[in-house]
C-alpha cells in the first residue's frame, strides 16, 4: 500500500489478522521522532490548573464525556457472543454454582484455561488436529438443542481469543465453544458435577427396579411373602406395607430387602415413592368423596385397626420393639 506522503509500505502475513498486526507495527515505526535538540528547545507544557471556575468546568466537561464514551466502548469490547449446546451451558452454570461464583466469572475462567491449554498443546500437536478434537468434544454433549449467550471477559483475553480464531479460520463463537468444551473436560468442578449427576441417575434407576420388584410380590402373591417377613398370614397388612401406606418396623423392612435382593435404603425409598404416587380409589359414593391417605400410617395404628386376636396383635406390635 502507499501512504499519503507517497511512501510505499509492504506488509506480509498469512491472513488478515496477521496483516493488520504487521501493518500496525510498520506504522508505529514510521511515526516521526522529534530530534533531541528540538525537544530541548520546546517550551515547557504548563500544568497550572485554571483559576476561573467557568474555565475549569469547560475544561473538565469533555474529559467526563470522553470517560463515559470510553467506558461504553470498553463494555462493548468485553463481550463474546457464542452458541453452544444447552447441556454445555448448563454444565457451566453448575460449575459456577459449585464454585460459588457468577456464571460470567466461571465461563471467563474456563475460556482462559482452554486458551492457555490450546496454546501449549499446539506447540507439539498440529493445531488443526487439536481443533478437530475440541470440536468433537463440544459436539459430544447431550441433546440437539443449542442456545446463544454472552461471556464477559477482559479485553486482553477477548483479543487473544479473537486472534487465535482468525488464525485458524474459525469464528469467535465456534472457537470459544471449543475452548469451553475442552476446559470443562479438565475441570475438577465439572467432573464432580458429572459424578453427582451420574450417581443420581444411577440411584433413580435402582429405585425404579426396586419398585418393579415390589409390584411383582404384591396382591395375591403377598400371601407367600408375608411369612418370609415375619407377618405370618397377614396378607392385607403385607400389601399395605408394599403400597407404602404403612410404616413397617425395621426388622420387617430388612427381611423384605433380603427377599427382594435390594439394598435396604433403596427399598425404603421405593416404598415412599409408591405411597407418593398412590391412585385415588374409584368407587360410587352418595354422601362422600374418594379420599387419599395424606400420611403414612404408624405401625401400631395399622395393627390395632385390624382388630386381630390379642395374641397375634401383641406379636405384631412386638416386631417394632
Amino acid at each position: 500500500m502507499t501512504l499519503a506522503n507517497g511512501q510505499p509500505v509492504v506488509v506480509t502475513g498469512k491472513d488478515e489478522p496477521h496483516l493488520l498486526l504487521g501493518l500496525m507495527s510498520v506504522l508505529v515505526e514510521l511515526i516521526p521522532q522529534v530530534p533531541a535538540d528540538e525537544r530541548l528547545a520546546m517550551p515547557p507544557v504548563s500544568r497550572t490548573v485554571p483559576a476561573d471556575k467557568q474555565t475549569l468546568e469547560a475544561t473538565m466537561q469533555p474529559t467526563a464525556t470522553t470517560k463515559i464514551t470510553d467506558e461504553r466502548t470498553q463494555a462493548a469490547r468485553l463481550q463474546i457472543g457464542l452458541t453452544t449446546k444447552v447441556s454445555l451451558h448448563e454444565l457451566v452454570r453448575r460449575v459456577a454454582k459449585r464454585r460459588g461464583v457468577s456464571l460470567s466469572i466461571a465461563a471467563r475462567d474456563l475460556v482462559q484455561d482452554g486458551l492457555t491449554r490450546f496454546d501449549k498443546e499446539s506447540r507439539t500437536v498440529d493445531p488443526s488436529e487439536l481443533l478437530t478434537d475440541y470440536e468433537r468434544t463440544a459436539n459430544d454433549y447431550a441433546g440437539a438443542d443449542s442456545e446463544s449467550w454472552i461471556i464477559r471477559a477482559d479485553r486482553r483475553l477477548v483479543m487473544r481469543t479473537r486472534l487465535r480464531a482468525g488464525e485458524y479460520e474459525r469464528s469467535l463463537s465456534s472457537f470459544t465453544n471449543f475452548l469451553l468444551a475442552n476446559a470443562l473436560s479438565h475441570c475438577p468442578h465439572a467432573a464432580a458435577v458429572r459424578e453427582a449427576t451420574t450417581n443420581s441417575i444411577t440411584r433413580d434407576e435402582v429405585v425404579v427396579e426396586a419398585i418393579k420388584a415390589i409390584e411383582q410380590v404384591s396382591g395375591v402373591k403377598a400371601r407367600a411373602l408375608a411369612p418370609q417377613i415375619d407377618l405370618g398370614e397377614q396378607r392385607g397388612l403385607t400389601n399395605m406395607i408394599l403400597g407404602g401406606s404403612v410404616l413397617a418396623p425395621a426388622r420387617v423392612l430388612a427381611k423384605l430387602a433380603v427377599v427382594l435382593k435390594k439394598p435396604l435404603d433403596v427399598v425404603s425409598v421405593a416404598l415412599e415413592r409408591r405411597f407418593a404416587t398412590q391412585c385415588v380409589p374409584a368407587f360410587k359414593a352418595t354422601d362422600g368423596k374418594p379420599t387419599v391417605q395424606a400420611e403414612r400410617k404408624a405401625w401400631s395404628v395399622a395393627v390395632k385397626e385390624l382388630q386381630l386376636p390379642a395374641e397375634e396383635q401383641e406379636r405384631l406390635l412386638n416386631l417394632e420393639g
